[in-house]
C-alpha cells in the first residue's frame, strides 16, 4: 500500500485535506443508513483513487478483495432469518416447527449493510492509497493527537513488517527441512514458528530500543514534514464534493419515506 501511496498523483496534496474528505465521507456513510449515499460515496472514492490519483484498477480490486470476504460472511447472518411463519419468507427451509430463510426486509437490509461496508472501506482506502504512513503520522501530530499514541502507531506499523519478514525467514527454513510434509509435522512447525517469532520479535525490539537510546532518543520520534502543493482546484473539488454529499444526505432524509430509500 505504501508503494501505491508514493506513486499516487495525490501524494503532493496536503494530508489534512485528504483526512477531511475521507473522514467526512465515512461519517456520512455510517450515519445516513441509505444505500443511495453508500453508492455515491463508493463511486466517488473509486473515481478519486483511479481517475485523480492515477492508481491502477487491478490494485484497487486486489485491495477490495481483502475485506470483501469478511463483509460477505458478516452480512450473511443478516440475510438469514428464523421464524415460525414460513409464508412470509421469499425462500424458506422448514426444520421442525421453524423456518430458516430470507425475507424481503432481510434482503433489503443485507444490500444496505453490504454497500455501506464497501463504501466505508473505500473511504479508508482512499486515504491509505494517496498518503504514505509517515506523512499521515505527521498530519496526526498537527491535529494535536497525543504524541504517545502517534509514536505507538509508528512503532506498531514498523514492527508489522519486522514480524512478516521474520515469519517468512522461519517458514522458508522449515520448508527446506520438510517441516510441512505431513499434517502432523505442519502443526508442529506452525507452533514452533509462532513461539520463535515472538521471541525473535522481542529480541529485535530490545535491540532497536537500545540503538535508539544510543542515538539520543528522548521519548519522541521526530520526522521531517514535506512542503505540499495543494492546488486551488483540488481544494474547491474537496469542498464542492462535501457540500454535494451533504445535500444528497439531506434530500434522502427529507424524501426517503416517499421514495423508499431507507
Amino acid at each position: 500500500i505504501d508503494e501505491i501511496a508514493y506513486a499516487s498523483a495525490l501524494r503532493q496534496v496536503s494530508p489534512m485535506w485528504k483526512i477531511f474528505v475521507s473522514l467526512y465521507s465515512l461519517f456520512l456513510c455510517l450515519s445516513s443508513h441509505t444505500w443511495v449515499i453508500s453508492v455515491l460515496i463508493l463511486c466517488a472514492m473509486l473515481i478519486a483513487m483511479t481517475a485523480i490519483g492515477k492508481t491502477r484498477w487491478h490494485h484497487i480490486i486486489r485491495l477490495m478483495q481483502i475485506p470483501l470476504a469478511f463483509v460477505i460472511l458478516g452480512c450473511i447472518m443478516i440475510l438469514l432469518q428464523v421464524s415460525h411463519h414460513g409464508e412470509k419468507m421469499l425462500l424458506a427451509i422448514p426444520v421442525g416447527s421453524w423456518y430458516f430463510g430470507v425475507t424481503a426486509e432481510s434482503v433489503h437490509q443485507f444490500g444496505q449493510v453490504f454497500l455501506q461496508c464497501l463504501a466505508a472501506v473505500s473511504c479508508l482506502y482512499f486515504l491509505s492509497t494517496s498518503t504514505p504512513m509517515t506523512e499521515l503520522f505527521t498530519a496526526l501530530r498537527r491535529m494535536h493527537i497525543p504524541g504517545f499514541l502517534v509514536e505507538m502507531m509508528e512503532l506498531v506499523y514498523r514492527y508489522i513488517f519486522v514480524l512478516l519478514e521474520a515469519a517468512s525467514q522461519i517458514r522458508n527454513a522449515q520448508e527446506c527441512r520438510l517441516g510441512y510434509a505431513t499434517l502432523k509435522t505442519g502443526f508442529y512447525s506452525t507452533g514452533q514458528l509462532i513461539s520463535n517469532l515472538f521471541l525473535r520479535a522481542y529480541r529485535q525490539a530490545d535491540r532497536t530500543y537500545t540503538a535508539m537510546e544510543s542515538r539520543g532518543y528522548t521519548d519522541e520520534v521526530r520526522t521531517l514534514g514535506l512542503a505540499y502543493e495543494t492546488k486551488g482546484w483540488q481544494k474547491g473539488l474537496a469542498v464542492g464534493y462535501s457540500v454535494l454529499l451533504t445535500a444528497a444526505v439531506l434530500i434522502c432524509r427529507i424524501g426517503g419515506s416517499r421514495w423508499g430509500l431507507f
